[in-house]
């Protein structure tokens, strides 16, 4: 059976991700016989490399390998199995390679050695020479300071034996908490962003000790823009005076941007995303419109997801669209669909497409459409498991369910209301304060449907009562108008 070669083939999937450049670097890695012996290896990349960097051709398969490589022997598919696992194996070697040959990691690998060597002339140089590529740095962050406390330790091996006094230690341990504060407060962010998403709670107490010990000694920690950044932000969480905290934090924050690695810049935005999703649920809707400003200044520089090439985080996708759509920025969201649904990995593409259109078409009035595209969208190519899937599954159920109500499929309307019912009451991770909103929305909806069956003015005005005085209600513009239609 002649059995085609794509993307889920782990070496493919690797030499993938590989630029032209990367391409031929890993060429001349296989040419070495120091990193790979075996001369069919070279062969069969080199015939794979045409295809790059796609490999979906068709005659791409495992019986035209085996011939360009072979020739007319009796075709064996385990040969070309055994050989793409090699390539994997030296693939994965190169990446090794790269990774530690680029970062300071191999010079610290090198005067490792150099001092189990005993070589502490050379040593001294290398140590040297490592402090002053560690100063060239601007940004003060966790590598930072684990470079740093990596040359006091290599230093304290040499002068143990050769002094009573260690000059340097002071400035050591005044390293080490700074790696410490930085770390403690960036890892208990993610605590607060997962609260946020799903029903949980962690115990943030030895975390407000440290907040205390960094605001008893600000004076030393000024000259590291980060750890402020992440300090004025979990006051903005934990203090009154939430907004002069946030304040500082964003101005910091925009003095020192261009400083600041991708991955600080992605996780401070998620904080500050979270912390407008607290204000929002506190009835401020005002922002609504900040949020998205915020959400569209990372897309202007370009800080889209952790990762270093040009792809989106799905998370993101979606919080960008669904607040164009709550604002009604019909314009804004198709802008933002037509650039960056390209961006969106491959294999969520295609839902993530028909999610985005089913909201366009909604708001365009085209909801025999919206319905269409909604059911499209395939859940388990968006994250990883199905609770994961958790908001992106009440986004479509709340738009069929609207979609269903404005084509007056009254019976359809109150089915799919049973069935999304259901879903949330069943939904394990769901957290509760939002269970309950749109346990609210059902309801909501469904005394609009009975109205719709049978006007009555006095329901219909201690609905819109209710719905000007709810707080955090989903969709509540969109109910409002179909309220003043019924009265119309």
């Amino acid at each position: 059976m002649i059995y085609f070669i794509n993307m889920k083939n782990s070496a493919v999937s690797i030499l993938s991700t590989f630029t032209r450049e990367e391409i031929n670097s890993f060429g001349h890695f296989l040419n070495s016989p120091f990193h790979n012996k075996n001369n069919k290896v070279i062969l069969f990349f080199e015939l794979l490399k045409k295809f790059h960097p796609g490999y979906d051709n068709t005659e791409l398969s495992t019986e035209n390998l085996f011939t360009a490589l072979y020739g007319n022997e009796a075709f064996k598919e385990s040969y070309i199995r055994n050989l793409f696992s090699d390539l994997k194996i030296l693939a994965e070697k190169f990446l090794i390679h790269s990774n530690v040959s680029k970062s300071p990691g191999s010079s610290k690998i090198l005067m490792e050695e150099l001092h189990d060597r005993e070589l502490t002339g050379l040593l001294n140089k290398k140590i040297e020479a490592f402090e002053k590529e560690i100063e060239k740095k601007k940004l003060k962050d966790q590598e930072y300071y684990s470079n740093k406390l990596f040359a006091y330790e290599i230093k304290s091996f040499l002068t143990v034996d050769m002094t009573l006094t260690d000059s340097f230690r002071k400035d050591h341990i005044s390293s080490l908490i700074k790696f410490f504060l930085i770390s403690i407060l960036e890892t208990s962010f993610h605590l607060i962003i997962e609260e946020q998403r799903v029903k949980i709670k962690h115990d943030f107490t030895f975390l407000k000790h440290i907040l205390k010990y960094v605001k008893n000694n600000l004076d030393k920690f000024q000259d590291v823009p980060l750890l402020m950044i992440f300090y004025y932000l979990w006051m903005g969480f934990l203090e009154d005076d939430s907004e002069i905290n946030f304040g500082k934090a964003r101005k910091i924050f925009k003095q020192h941007f261009d400083t600041l690695t991708q991955i600080d810049k992605r996780n401070i935005y998620s904080v500050m995303q979270a912390y407008y999703d607290n204000k929002i649920k506190e009835g401020e809707t005002k922002y609504n419109r900040e949020l998205l400003n915020l959400l569209l200044e990372m897309l202007e520089f370009n800080v889209l997801s952790h990762n270093r090439k040009n792809s989106i985080h799905l998370n993101l996708y979606r919080n960008i669209l669904i607040l164009c759509f709550k604002l009604n920025e019909k314009e804004k969201l198709k802008k933002f669909v037509a650039g960056y649904l390209k961006f969106v990995r491959s294999e969520s593409r295609s839902s993530i497409s028909a999610y985005s259109l089913a909201h366009i078409n909604f708001l365009e009035g085209n909801f025999e459409d919206a319905l269409m595209q909604c059911n499209k969208i395939n859940f388990s190519n968006l994250l990883i498991t199905t609770n994961e899937n958790l908001y992106f599954k009440i986004d479509v159920r709340t738009l069929i369910l609207k979609s269903l109500f404005e084509l007056n499929s009254i019976e359809n309307a109150i089915s799919h209301l049973q069935t999304f019912r259901h879903f949330l009451i069943n939904s394990k991770i769901i957290k509760e304060a939002t269970r309950q909103k749109y346990m609210n929305f059902l309801k909501t909806v469904n005394e609009m449907i009975s109205l719709k069956i049978k006007f009555d003015e006095f329901k219909l005005m201690n609905l819109k009562k209710q719905v000007m005085t709810s707080k955090d209600l989903p969709g509540a513009e969109w109910v409002m108008e179909k309220l003043g239609s019924l009265i119309k």
